[in-house]
Formats: C-alpha cells, structure tokens, sequence
C-alpha cells in the first residue's frame, strides 16, 4: 500500500502547532505557523514604498499631460510602481509559505517539530496519509499481460486484518516493462472508509478474470 510524503516546511521558528498527532486534518486545515514579524515588517516598509511610487507615477501623469515632463520620465515612475509592487507581492508570497496547510485530507501522524524549533526549508513536520481510498501496487508477470484489463476486479487481504476481503478495481497500468524482472507495475484503488488499511501494508492480490 502507498504512503503520502511528509509535509516539510520552509525556514523559520515555528511559532503556532495548529493539529494534534493523530488526528484527522481536512484539506487547507492550518497546521502549523512559522514566525513571520521580519516579513511582515518588510511587508509595511515595501507598502509604504509602492504607495509612494503611486503617488509620483500619478503626479507625473497629470505633467506629462501638461506637457511639463517627457514620456521617458513617466516611463520611469511607472516602472519604479511596478516594482515596488513587485516587492510586496514576493515577500506577500513568503508570508503565505510560512502557513504550512494540509493539501488534501487524511490522517496525520506523529508531528516532528516543536514549538520554538527553527525549522529549515524541507525538514519534515508530520506525515499525512490519505486513507480513502487506498492505493495497492503491485507486478504482473509478462506472460500474464494479455488477461490484465483496466477496471477488472481485484480483492485485497491482509494479515492485519484476518478474515476481511477488500475489493478494488485496476486504475493505472505502467506503460513499460521491467527490464529486470520482466513484470508490468499495476496499480489498484480501494476504497477503505473504516480506515483499516495503512501505507505501508504488505497485502495480497487476486485478480478476478471474467
């Protein structure tokens, strides 16, 4: 069975743990906030500089309306507006990358980071699996190419879960060949709302032929 990745983080002191281990987390749930006070003073000193810019670029408007300034120079007010907005919007964008938000729903692990902790850019925060539906790979042998078709029933069993019969059906064949062990990568989708199914699982397939 497949695992989701860990959510990692880009650097700073993490400053709000927004989940619980364990828990269940929803798709855009915040689940952890790294300090962001230099940025957003940054943030004030680039506004008041893209105000500013504003203000010159629609003054100079009215000259060159006038006649008082020549084009070149409103090209450069408006350009100067540009990226002073430019420079709000980057560090507008660093801010929002320092709210770490689930991207899909599922269960989250055991958490790795704590409050305080400067983090760097990667370093792990918690694990999120998403458990339904469940993914199952597994090899097809070359020779039994010709029987495997897309949608064919599959049932799963597990030794963690003895006596339960899952069923799924074929999503995703690899296009290619394992030059190696001569076997076709295949890929089964379970659905697994009680959640007793885990990444990670070693389980066993049947294919049901018609």
């Amino acid at each position: 069975l497949d695992a989701r990745p860990e959510l990692g983080a880009v650097t700073g002191t993490v400053r709000e743990i927004a989940f619980d281990s364990g828990a269940t987390a929803t798709k855009g749930q915040v689940l952890v906030r790294l300090d962001t006070s230099s940025e957003e003073a940054q943030l004030r000193s680039a506004e008041a500089q893209r105000e500013l810019a504003r203000l010159n670029r629609d003054r100079s408007r009215g000259l060159y309306a006038e006649g008082v300034v020549s084009k070149a120079d409103l090209d450069t007010r408006e350009a100067e507006y540009l990226k002073t907005g430019g420079d709000v919007e980057v560090i507008e964008a660093t801010i929002a990358k320092k709210t770490i938000l689930a991207p899909f729903a599922g269960r989250l692990g055991i958490r790795t980071v704590n409050l305080g902790q400067y983090v760097n850019e990667g370093t792990p925060i918690v694990s999120l699996q998403s458990l339904d539906p469940v993914f199952v790979d597994f090899s097809v042998p070359e020779q039994q190419l010709e029987q495997l078709k897309r949608a064919m029933e599959v049932r799963v069993v597990t030794d963690a879960t003895p006596g339960r019969v899952f069923t799924g059906r074929v999503t995703a064949l690899n296009p290619e060949v394992d030059p190696a062990t001569r076997s076709l990568k295949v890929q089964v989708t379970v659905a697994n709302g009680g959640g007793e199914l885990r990444p990670g699982m070693f389980a066993r397939v049947n294919l049901v032929l018609p």
